[in-house]
């Protein structure tokens, strides 16, 4: 069994060497990529018997902290061709077979990514404002999506659209090179700069039967199975993994930083300043909690428990915002040099802004779990007393 986290070690090391430039000229990282395919990333969550690295969700969230570390970019983007692999992967080896056929796709060197995000509207994962008008054989699709990362590579796209003639929601997978299904460069942000997240547009792409796959209808309570289990403990774990990743990146250049600069007129180095032993335990007070809280679930899903909604939206929430704050503090640390783009903590100030914007939002996030803890259901409508 190849150990993944010491080819994520050396790919980290790789990758930060050119880290910088690839955020300066917020290009997408191909040669990142291509050396990932090198070593066997791009399929480490395969099933071995399909061809795969057989990494589960554990091994792979180590993984995509430690690349994150050397390249946030990098270690995002692929996450968008990772998770939902993983996630099929998982199923697969519970006797699930339906994605059998986009794993060995995938195990053949394909790259695949979508967006459920419609430009216009925004994400709803039980419905979309992309229209899919039936048609003999499939569908013709319309619209435009948002945040599709890795853009520039990927292979084989998976979206999702609304029936228009009944509301279903569709998930739907067809090759980049379908007639009418363009990528366009809209990615000008000031964090992830390198993740290639394009808009994707439909011009009346015709979507085959055999290419579509039903989800609930919009007026049906939804429904919480290991399915919808997978996939979103896959995302959230991976995603909180980036993100912590960055944390201790951003750490560990202040802890170096402060332990060799001593101030003028100063004996010692600046570590030895009470304030900075104060900033210190503080970030480790920050991120500690929220990286145990990613073993606790990631330990919780190997003994077989089925997370819930809002267990998996706190360990994101969690997450992404004890990366944040322990960044912050790591700036303060450094003092004005930190700003400075010679230096890498800028960029993790930039990047690490971005996780709060994955789904769930902060804001759904604290709902969900507040409804949970208070007996509210989550679906009762309205949402909030009209007295």
């Amino acid at each position: 069994m190849t150990d993944w986290p010491a080819v994520a070690t050396d790919l980290a090391e790789e990758f930060a060497s050119r880290a910088s430039e690839i955020d300066r000229e917020a290009r997408f990282p191909v040669e990142n990529i291509e050396r990932m395919r090198e070593v066997g990333y791009l399929t480490s969550v395969v099933p071995t018997e399909l061809g795969g690295g057989g990494a589960d969700l554990a091994t792979f969230a180590t993984c995509q902290r430690i690349i994150a570390g050397g390249c946030a970019s990098t270690a995002l983007a692929i996450n968008m061709h990772l998770f939902g692999v993983g996630a099929a992967a998982e199923g697969w080896y519970r006797g699930e077979r339906e994605a059998e056929p986009i794993l060995r796709m995938v195990s053949s060197g394909v790259i695949v990514g979508g967006s459920l995000t419609d430009a216009a509207t925004g994400l709803n994962v039980r419905t979309s404002s992309t229209p899919a008008k039936p048609v003999d054989g499939g569908y013709v699709i319309s619209g435009r999506k948002a945040f599709c990362s890795l853009a520039p590579v990927l292979q084989f796209f998976w979206g999702t659209a609304a029936d228009t003639e009944t509301g279903q929601l569709l998930l739907f997978g067809i090759p980049r090179a379908t007639e009418g299904l363009k990528f366009v460069d809209t990615w000008d942000t000031m964090a992830m700069r390198g993740t290639g997240s394009w808009d994707v547009v439909f011009e009346d792409v015709f979507v085959p039967e055999t290419a579509v796959q039903r989800g609930m209808n919009p007026d049906q309570p939804p429904v919480w199975d290991a399915a919808q289990e997978r996939i979103f403990s896959w995302f959230a774990a991976s995603v909180a993994a980036v993100y912590l990743g960055i944390g201790r990146a951003a750490a560990a250049f202040a802890y170096d930083y402060v332990g060799n600069r001593t101030v003028t007129g100063a004996s010692l180095p600046m570590a030895r300043q009470p304030a900075q032993i104060a900033s210190a335990a503080d970030i480790e007070l920050t991120l500690r909690p929220a990286e145990a809280m990613l073993g606790d679930a990631l330990r919780r899903r190997i003994d077989g428990e089925l997370l819930q909604p809002a267990d998996i939206q706190a360990l994101k929430y969690v997450a992404v915002n004890a990366a944040d704050a322990a960044v912050d503090r790591c700036v303060r640390m450094v003092g004005g040099h930190g700003i400075f783009r010679k230096l890498p903590l800028e960029r993790y100030y930039r990047d690490v802004r971005a996780g709060q914007f994955h789904p769930p939002s902060n804001d759904v996030a604290i709902e969900t779990i507040g409804k949970e803890v208070l007996g509210i259901d989550p679906n009762a409508e309205p949402r909030w007393p009209s007295d």
